[in-house]
């Protein structure tokens, strides 16, 4: 609460800088300016060794993708979010992710499409997790017929779990279809 008296940022900055602390209890040393408007890598994957892990999230939903966008990096990953298959094709080609996360329901195609695409344009293209409301067998059926390593509702997941399980995705995929 700002009363008289008391200076408007530093009030603000306390609130943030405790959301921050219920957020995220490992950054607590950090400085709260500004870091959540500018994608940062977390330390907590550093322990594993290697580049940083490249996500591709081809998602229209601005509220969807930012929660992802926001776990994801706070894990140290490095993201991107497309909001079309076509943007998604132009971002594959232009800086090799090591692996998508795909919605079926864009406004310019189907995510099916968008798998289907890549396996035609880009044959050794990442892994791909298709990440979708709907989840009808024939459905999750069809996304591994195309080449999906998973198909996960996203009722049923959260963020979190996401994250935890990237590393296995890419590790299946850079293994290969036979191996998974």
């Amino acid at each position: 609460m700002i009363t008289e008296g008391m200076a408007t940022g530093d009030s603000a900055s306390m609130n943030v800088d405790a959301a921050l602390l219920h957020w995220f209890p490992d950054h607590a040393a950090r400085s709260t300016s500004g870091w959540l408007r500018t994608p940062y890598l977390s330390s907590r994957l550093e322990g594993r060794g290697g580049p940083v892990i490249h996500v591709l999230m081809i998602e229209d939903d601005g509220s969807i993708a930012e929660m992802y966008r926001l776990q994801l990096e706070h894990d140290g990953y490095e993201v991107t979010v497309a909001t079309t298959g076509e943007l998604g094709f132009s971002t594959i080609s232009g800086s090799a992710p090591d692996i998508v996360l795909l919605d079926l329901l864009l406004p310019d195609q189907s995510g099916f499409e968008v798998l289907a695409s890549l396996n035609e344009r880009f044959p050794n293209h990442p892994p791909v997790v298709i990440l979708s409301n709907y989840g009808e067998p024939s459905m999750i059926d069809k996304g591994r017929e195309l080449g999906a390593v998973e198909y996960l509702v996203k009722s049923r997941v959260t963020p979190g779990d996401i994250s935890g399980q990237i590393p296995n995705w890419v590790e299946r995929g850079r293994r290969g279809p036979q191996e998974s």
